[in-house]
């Protein structure tokens, strides 16, 4: 698939990307940064410009928020503290990056964003994802991208691919990361421009499905 261009016209592929918002988000042991980074060589390779980030990090203070964040070592971090880090780190991300790579008509896409927040802190941290979205559009100018495609895996792939020792989040239990699945779901049914595939199966195989949304996305109905 991200070799094939027969069928697609590279100048309307820029133009329908140029200064366009794309996350990709999801459970832990989704495939979202395997799938972000061959979605971003893909466009590239049809002429776009694009700059991918990963959320929270891609700027000097958001990778240090990352490493407190992940630190299996915090075992005491509350459901505030996160969700306050993570705001911090995302506002530092948009106006450090994502701004001016939107102003200069790139494409920008995300490898995580608000939506993570909503799941993990909002649902499966019990704050609450009504607050969370409250805060989101508080603290961010643009606080839903143009499109959000939700990468659903069970428990059971989540945990046989993530391998390693895993960070703070991947430490908590099975019914945290259920709940985080749920909130995921429910997410995508409540927002425009959500769209959620399966993403059990080979990395090829899921790569297409997200090239055929992409190239299906209506951006004239974003906002």
């Amino acid at each position: 698939m991200r070799n094939r261009k027969s069928n697609l016209n590279s100048g309307n592929l820029k133009n329908k990307f140029s200064g366009k918002f794309i996350a990709l988000d999801g459970p832990d042991g989704c495939g979202k940064s395997t799938q972000a980074k061959l979605l971003a060589e893909w466009l590239k390779g049809h002429g776009v410009a694009v700059e991918t980030f990963r959320d929270p990090g891609a700027t000097a203070i958001g990778e240090k928020i990352r490493q407190v964040l992940l630190n299996p070592e915090h075992t005491a971090m509350s459901t505030r503290t996160e969700l306050l880090l993570y705001m911090a780190a995302r506002t530092q991300l948009w106006a450090e990056k994502i701004d001016p790579a939107l102003k200069a008509n790139k494409c920008v896409i995300l490898d995580r964003w608000l939506s993570s927040t909503c799941a993990y802190q909002g649902c499966a941290g019990g704050f609450g994802m009504e607050k969370i979205i409250k805060l989101g559009t508080d603290s961010l100018e643009r606080p839903w991208p143009d499109l959000t495609i939700i990468l659903d895996v069970d428990l059971e792939t989540s945990a046989n691919r993530l391998c390693g020792r895993p960070d703070r989040m991947e430490q908590k239990g099975d019914e945290y990361h259920q709940k985080v699945r749920e909130g995921f779901l429910e997410l995508a049914e409540k927002q425009k421009n959500f769209v959620v595939i399966g993403a059990a199966g080979d990395v090829e195989s899921v790569h297409t499905k997200v090239i055929e949304i992409i190239v299906q996305a209506n951006f004239n109905k974003c906002h």
